[in-house]
């Protein structure tokens, strides 16, 4: 039997908030166009003369996976017959396999599987509004939802250093769309990096993603400017333009609601379980070693 969700899951890795949005059914590789017209009612497949129906398949794809939104009306086409066969072999196996449900040992998993059931409908009932939402994205804004730091630039990339210093010379005393329009003429000119027909231009761009010499330079330029010496790598001798900044971005709220809430959720689910474990009345007895 496939389980719906682990105890472990729900009890003690709860309070991670990093990936925490679940994705179903749809979320797991299944895409593609569902088959038109399927209801309820539809007749899928006859073993024994006995009618198999979509409702028939949707309760059991719901039974194993704990998600009752699961239909095949909205699943791909490609999938359906693979759980219908799913279906039909579960039904065709179950009288062979019946005699395992007088052991102890599947009572206790049937116990398990009770529990794990009713987690995962207590986790669906639990509401948690935009305002809270919102509340924790603003209070952790700084520890998951800022992005790296980014930069937009341009260089001239040239073999020597009295070149770059000639450069820097042409260009001192411009500022805005003059600086920038002559730096993309020098640039296409003078550069000899492939952004040269681009007027130099590097887009935006973590500064990491650069060589050390070059990423320390741009770190300590404000947008507008231009470097007031040659910065010298592995690869030559560069002026370069900084366009703009962006240093405080973050994701925005919307595309991460649905994960904060299902974190939220999780976290309400944790509170009413502690409340329910502070009643047990538990005396242990294990031997030490």
């Amino acid at each position: 039997m496939k389980k719906l969700i682990s105890l472990g899951l729900v009890a003690g890795a709860l309070m991670a908030f990093p990936g925490m949005g679940g994705k179903g059914m749809m979320g797991a590789g299944l895409a593609g166009a569902p088959i038109k017209g399927l209801k309820d009612s539809t007749v899928l497949a006859t073993v024994n003369n006995k009618k198999i129906t979509v409702k028939d398949v949707n309760i059991y794809l719901q039974g194993i996976t704990g998600d009752k939104r699961i239909r095949l009306q909205d699943l791909p086409a490609q999938h359906v017959k693979q759980f219908v066969d799913q279906y039909i072999e579960t039904i065709e196996l179950y009288p062979k396999a019946k005699e395992i449900e007088k052991t102890p040992q599947f009572k206790a998993l049937e116990k398990k599987m009770a529990v794990e059931a009713w987690l995962k409908n207590k986790l669906d009932s639990i509401k948690v509004t935009e305002a809270e939402a919102k509340k924790f994205y603003e209070k952790n804004k700084d520890i998951y939802f800022k992005t790296t730091p980014k930069v937009k630039a341009r260089h001239i990339l040239v073999k020597d250093e009295k070149t770059a210093e000639k450069l820097i010379n042409e260009l001192k005393g411009l500022k805005g769309k003059a600086l920038e329009e002559k730096f993309a003429e020098l640039a296409k000119k003078y550069s000899t990096g492939p952004t040269k027909v681009n007027g130099g231009e590097l887009g935006w761009f973590d500064p990491k993603q650069m060589v050390a010499p070059f990423a320390e330079a741009v770190k300590n330029m404000k947008p507008g400017q231009i470097t007031t010496k040659p910065v010298k790598t592995r690869f030559g001798w560069h002026v370069i333009l900084v366009e703009d900044k962006n240093e405080n971005a973050y994701i925005p709220f919307d595309k991460v609601k649905p994960q904060i809430i299902g974190y939220l959720k999780r976290v309400k689910l944790q509170k009413e379980l502690q409340k329910l474990k502070s009643q047990y009345k538990v005396k242990y007895s294990i031997p030490q070693k």
